[in-house]
């Protein structure tokens, strides 16, 4: 069909919506977010270690469990969207209207980073809450012990609870759930590739998996195959997600300046803007 309209963001807008309305209603997502949350909760069982060891813990497990499951739904609620299209033969009304392809691949990748702002907002409200919880729980406990001390030293005890409060809320945790969400976005964009000429949603998902697997080892790999320049070219082609993950340092108390947040978020909105244009590259290709 030839494209004759010109662009429209309201139709983008209006795509990305109704994307974001469905997405949220299938089970799939549904179940993920629900045992997501269950699994964020759990960590609040832990308390056999000291309090430093258990906020470390409780932090490392929750930015964990926040990239897992957002990663199941960032490749499996985005992996099912053209092929659920295609089944449902409602691409074919969409883009008889006057939609151009861009504005409806678009308006379906926008819909899917909406999905994932949801789940992160969510997960990541839980995840302040579940820390909420635990340093209120620590300080008591700090409180509770001094009670049964003759003559504490209160200082003391005033600066184990300071400790407690600065290792619970800890402001790097918030650039550390921003860069999740930048990696999911680009997991999604990767994945919205592969649907573009595939039609079955298992492939999907397993291709979107590789892709996880292999951008996770990509530092690794540069690292081996330093000095084969060929290799180092197909590895370029390989986004690094590696980069995206800063939860160790946040555990080690390692600061993490801004700067670094933001270069790394512009590196994974450059990736996505050039993954999104070949998806539309061949998708503007592909008969339908």
């Amino acid at each position: 069909m030839t494209e004759r309209v010109g662009f429209s963001v309201a139709r983008v807008g209006t795509i990305a919506a109704n994307t974001f309305t469905e997405s949220v209603r299938q089970k799939v997502y549904l179940v993920l977010l629900l045992v997501g949350l269950a699994v964020l909760a759990g960590a609040l069982f832990f308390v056999q270690f000291s309090f430093s060891e258990q906020l470390k813990f409780v932090k490392d497990y929750c930015l964990g469990v926040l990239s897992v499951f957002g990663t199941l739904i960032a490749i499996v609620g985005t992996a099912q969207m053209l092929p659920a299209e295609l089944d449902n033969r409602t691409i074919y009304t969409t883009l008889a209207k006057p939609v151009r392809r861009l504005e409806f691949l678009l308006g379906k990748y926008l819909g899917s980073v909406m999905l994932l702002l949801l789940t992160v907002v969510i997960m990541g409200a839980l995840f302040g809450a579940v820390l909420a919880s635990k340093q209120r729980r620590l300080v008591a406990d700090t409180l509770r012990e001094a009670e049964h001390i003759t003559n504490p030293n209160m200082a003391e005890v005033q600066d184990t609870i300071a400790k407690i409060r600065a290792e619970a809320f800890d402001p790097d945790l918030v650039k550390g759930v921003v860069l999740i969400f930048v990696k999911l976005s680009l997991l999604a964009s990767i994945t919205l590739l592969f649907s573009t000429f595939s039609t079955s949603m298992v492939f999907n998902v397993v291709a979107a998996f590789m892709a996880f697997f292999a951008g996770h080892l990509r530092a690794t790999a540069a690292e081996e195959w330093a000095r084969h320049n060929v290799v180092m070219y197909l590895l370029a082609i390989v986004p690094d997600l590696s980069t995206f993950n800063v939860a160790d340092d946040i555990i080690l108390g390692n600061a993490i300046p801004w700067s670094h947040v933001n270069e790394v978020a512009l590196y994974g909105l450059v990736r996505i803007v050039l993954i999104v244009a070949a998806a539309h590259f061949i998708f503007s290709k592909r008969e339908i």
